[in-house]
């Protein structure tokens, strides 16, 4: 059944708003004859044309840097100043304040170093001077400066350095509207099932009373692209970010950066075939990131493709917190902030609970806000097209008005009325956020096992990447009821009096003052009576759904000697290509797929027969955020098989586990091969040998769980390691 849900979201604003927050604390500090230091770093070239650059953008001027007068401005670090920005033959004053993007504990990291040592930069926002309705943020840093303005007027007017090998001095002022080169990309966000938290009535007129916090994770191509430097890759984010930071600042939503990680080396995204799609990247973001420091994390990225951006919707203080942004550095020469700083924003608003201003939602009356997503052939609901903005008024950061002609976006419109309210009530009313982006509370709880599972009991444990967490609260319950939760010390808990064939959900999370952390959640199955014949169903059982959003492994074993499994399929229904059933042939993941892909719409398994030594099959389950199918029903039972040899039985251990760098390995047979992969099946290490013992470095590899094969004697062994 296909579970869309297209209600009305019930914001009607009593006027177009409030003033912008930016534009009313400028003429705050004008009240008060706040001095704003005359500041001028650009003065236009004598020579204005190039060829080059004209075949990327019309009209753009060029510019000389002062790079003296922008060291001072580093130096100095002035509460405010009025910068002038040369344009089309005008000098343009921005009355700038200075801000702080970052939470309490900003971090950078890299793939090498933790903490990495970053000389931080200085951040302005502010307006065009006498514009109340424009909008501003500039960035300083030694020997460089960037930023970007906007009004309905100008447009957005794109100021930063040319790319250019060696470049230190050579600037362009433009505007993104007069680009030759088409702004096409989309977004891919799912927005079935859309039901707004909150609704409003009336025009909001304070800031959020919560703060979100983000992580932005920078891939190894934008680093080769900002020179293969760590300070001058993170000075570009935090730059990208000072803009995001200003458009939800602008609209009275508080957010603040948290953390950032570069690689510096080949990454795990580099890998992705040909043909990954955003969602891929996405999937693949939070595989391999299960924790990082934020409420919402990013994976930014140039990427084959022009893949857009994708998030889940209303995903702060959820287990689908992550977005992904493609983005483009450059064309040509030309510095394309402005289409990266879009991306990012809309994505994020995505994150914060809005859809799209085309999509059927919106004015009490289940339409749509602008028609802009229609006109260019991207429908959500069943509702007439809205109206499209004029090319002087243009469309709100979650339209799709840069896919029209003629109309494109404008910063300084924001999100809109409507969906700046129900972004507001939405990060209001979560009790996993902070007041001040200080206290926050993040779950760091990597990884979470069930072993020793039999048909009544189970043995949990998690790996915590904070070492000084010492109790958590956890809550084990069947799957689909409501959380109980208790606390305990140690990392370890024997759930008994379980129920034999039957699906639980484990919750764990830290304990938190005055905030609910998000929970780390694991979805397991006790063991059976697979030899007396046994029915195997989704969770939802023989006549109900599976749930959205579940993620499980599960492994049986024949429970009596010599014999090996058999399923048989009856039915099986899924959702089509976002949810899958893996069978693989053993007891692990490291087997032998039946159906390499895995098994999803209709394409049932039919009858799989094990060929495992152990005569085991692993299944793995996984469904997406919105929709659900049937499922499946499956008929479990055993087949005599022909014994085990003497011959498969091998002797070797590995420590430690987890690990944050070397993994030893010991046998009392040769080993003659050591393989890894990751989660997605990945090849990452292979090595051949005649050692009884080895050692595997895992330094390099990103926090998570990697699959080790072995061959001993001929004969393979399986085993799983987690990377700190």
């Amino acid at each position: 059944m296909k579970k869309v849900l297209l209600l009305a979201v019930f914001l009607i604003v009593t006027a177009v708003g409030a003033q912008n927050k930016i534009a009313q604390k400028i003429g705050e500090m004008q009240e008060i004859n706040t001095d704003f230091k005359p500041v001028s770093v650009l003065s236009p070239s004598q020579n204005n044309t190039n060829a080059e650059i004209n075949k990327v953008v019309e009209e753009a001027t060029l510019a000389t840097l002062d790079m003296a007068k922008v060291n001072e401005v580093v130096a100095n670090q002035y509460e405010t100043i009025a910068l002038t920005i040369p344009y089309q033959g005008t000098q343009h004053s921005i009355l700038l304040y200075k801000v702080n993007l970052m939470a309490e504990g900003f971090q950078v990291d890299t793939d090498k170093q933790k903490n990495f040592q970053y000389q931080k930069g200085v951040h302005y926002r502010g307006i065009i001077n006498g514009n109340i309705n424009s909008v501003a943020s500039f960035n300083f840093f030694n020997g460089e400066f960037n930023g970007i303005f906007s009004s309905s007027e100008l447009g957005n007017i794109v100021v930063g350095k040319l790319d250019k090998p060696n470049n230190q001095t050579e600037y362009i002022v433009y505007s993104d509207a007069n680009m030759r080169v088409a702004n096409d990309w989309d977004c891919h966000v799912k927005e079935e099932g859309f039901e707004p938290s909150e609704s409003s009535t009336t025009a909001r007129d304070v800031n959020t009373a919560k703060c979100v916090t983000f992580y932005f994770e920078v891939d190894f191509t934008l680093y080769v692209q900002n020179g293969s430097n760590v300070t001058t890759t993170t000075n570009w984010m935090t730059s990208v970010y000072n803009n995001v930071q200003t458009l939800f600042t602008n609209d009275g939503i508080t957010t603040a950066l948290k953390s950032i990680f570069v690689w510096t080396t080949s990454d795990p995204y580099s890998a992705m075939p040909s043909g990954s799609t955003s969602g891929d990247y996405l999937g693949t973001f939070a595989q391999n990131r299960p924790v990082f420091n934020g409420d919402v994390g990013m994976l930014v990225g140039i990427d084959p493709g022009g893949l857009g951006g994708v998030a889940y919707l209303n995903s702060v203080c959820g287990q689908s917190n992550y977005a992904y942004s493609d983005v483009n550095f450059s064309y040509a020469t030309v510095p394309t902030y402005s289409w990266t700083v879009q991306v990012m924003t809309h994505e994020f608003g995505h994150s914060l609970g809005s859809p799209h201003t085309h999509g059927c939602y919106w004015n009490g009356s289940n339409t749509a806000i602008d028609g802009c997503g229609q006109q260019a052939g991207y429908s959500e609901g069943t509702c007439a097209q809205g109206p499209i903005p004029t090319s002087t008024v243009k469309g709100t950061i979650m339209s799709y008005c840069h896919l029209v002609s003629g109309v494109g976006i404008s910063f300084a419109n924001g999100f809109g009325p409507q969906p700046t309210t129900l972004i507001t009530n939405t990060v209001n009313g979560k009790s996993c956020l902070s007041t001040d982006c200080i206290n926050t509370c993040i779950n760091t709880v990597a990884q979470v096992f069930v072993d020793n599972v039999t048909e009544t009991s189970a043995v949990i444990t998690w790996n915590d990447l904070n070492t000084g967490q010492t109790s958590w609260q956890i809550s084990v319950t069947l799957l689909g009821a409501a959380s109980s939760w208790q606390t305990v010390n140690t990392n370890s808990y024997t759930v008994t009096n379980l129920a034999p064939n039957t699906y639980y959900d484990f919750r764990v999370r830290p304990i938190c003052t005055g905030i609910t952390p998000v929970f780390e959640r694991t979805i397991f199955a006790t063991a059976g009576n697979y030899c007396g014949g046994m029915l195997f169903t989704d969770s939802g059982g023989q006549f109900d759904e599976h749930s959205n959003m579940e993620s499980f492994t599960r492994t049986m074993i024949p429970n009596q000697p010599n014999q090996m499994l058999r399923a048989v399929f009856n039915a099986f229904e899924l959702e089509l290509d976002y949810d899958y059933l893996y069978i693989y042939d053993g007891p692990n993941e490291t087997y032998p797929e039946f159906f390499p892909g895995g098994y999803t719409g209709t394409n049932s398994p039919g009858t799989i027969t094990s060929s495992a030594p152990d005569g085991s099959l692993t299944f793995k389950f996984f469904s997406d955020q919105y929709i659900t199918a049937s499922g499946w029903v499956a008929n479990i039972s055993c087949l005599q098989s022909l014994g085990t040899a003497d011959s498969n039985y091998i002797d070797y251990s590995y420590y430690p586990n987890p690990t944050n760098g070397n993994l030893t390995i010991n046998s009392k047979d040769p080993i003659s091969e050591v393989t890894v992969y990751n989660v997605q099946g990945q090849l990452l290490f292979i090595q051949k040998m005649n050692e009884m013992t080895t050692n595997v470095d895992m330094s390099s590899f990103a926090g998570g769980t990697y699959f080790f094969k072995l061959k001993i004697n001929g004969v393979e062994a399986n085993f799983k390691v987690l990377k700190m």
